[in-house]
């Protein structure tokens, strides 16, 4: 059976949106029909399925892919023929998503051509407001963040975010210089060079792991290094630590089977698979202040 990853996010609302929840958010949109749950434009999505149960909002959304359709070929002979497919069709790339409002933690299917920062989009797009994701970090990386007796270096690449409001100073210097120079990322390093038993501002680096939430996906790159003293059996030795901020989130891996004619993947065992993943994280999650 082939895989199904789960990631898991902390959705926050942006902008002026301080009476609302996410749980409202996703409300609104149920009460809409299909048609009014369609994000046409350039880049045409819908909302396929949109359901309650207690605390649990699932659902299934799709990208409309309008270009670069496929063509047919038969796996026999070789021989191809075009999609035949109206002008108003497109190829659906769907996933599927659950959100726990008692958790406040929405798992998303992780799959290739529709991420979840699009999901995220489309839902804002829909309900008129601006929401994000904030990517929830393995149980692990936190710990050794705070583990770290010495931070050395800090690496962080940013595109220049839509909302630039009250950000760290770090973030604004950064966005400073892609305007000074009409650029659309910057990639920034700070380190303590060759120097030895010094570390950079803690409270400042705390600030912008903070404010990872606000920046959303024009934060590209995040990454701190720092030393640890060895206990044990190599106490008194140094251990040097990189934690990436990006790359260590936490997923969850499972198997749905495929149905019917298009082996598509089982609606009911993708549901499934992300009731799984949210329950056996539960405790973490619940936890969690990422």
């Amino acid at each position: 059976m082939p895989a199904f990853t789960t990631e898991f996010f902390r959705p926050s609302l942006l902008g002026n949106a301080r009476n609302l929840t996410f749980e409202d958010v996703l409300t609104r949109i149920m009460a809409l029909n299909l048609r009014q749950r369609i994000r046409a434009g350039d880049d045409p999505a819908v909302i396929l399925t949109l359901s309650r149960n207690h605390s649990e909002y699932s659902g299934e959304a799709a990208r409309i892919r309008m270009e670069d359709l496929p063509s047919i070929i038969d796996a026999t002979t070789g021989s191809r023929h075009e999609l035949n497919v109206a002008n108003n069709e497109g190829l659906g790339e769907e996933i599927y998503f659950l959100y726990d409002a008692g958790l406040n933690v929405i798992a998303v299917q992780v799959k290739g051509h529709f991420r979840p920062g699009a999901l995220a989009h489309l839902i804002g797009d829909l309900a008129n407001i601006g929401v994000d994701f904030q990517v929830i970090l393995r149980e692990d990386a936190f710990q050794r963040f705070q583990n770290l007796d010495l931070i050395t270096k800090i690496n962080f690449t940013l595109a220049r975010p839509q909302q630039i409001r009250g950000l760290a100073p770090s973030v604004m210097g950064a966005i400073h210089e892609i305007d000074e120079f009409n650029g659309v990322s910057a990639k920034i390093e700070v380190n303590v060079g060759r120097e030895r038993n010094i570390t950079l501002n803690r409270n400042s680096v705390s600030r912008l792991l903070g404010e990872r939430n606000g920046i959303g996906e024009s934060l590209k790159e995040l990454s701190i290094t720092g030393t640890t003293h060895r206990l044990g059996e190599l106490e008194g030795r140094t251990h040097v630590d990189v934690v990436d901020f990006i790359k260590d989130r936490l997923l969850e891996r499972s198997e749905v089977e495929r149905r019917g004619r298009g082996k598509t993947l089982d609606p009911d065992g993708c549901r499934m698979a992300l009731r799984r993943a949210i329950s056996t994280h539960e405790e973490y999650l619940r936890t969690y202040r990422g």
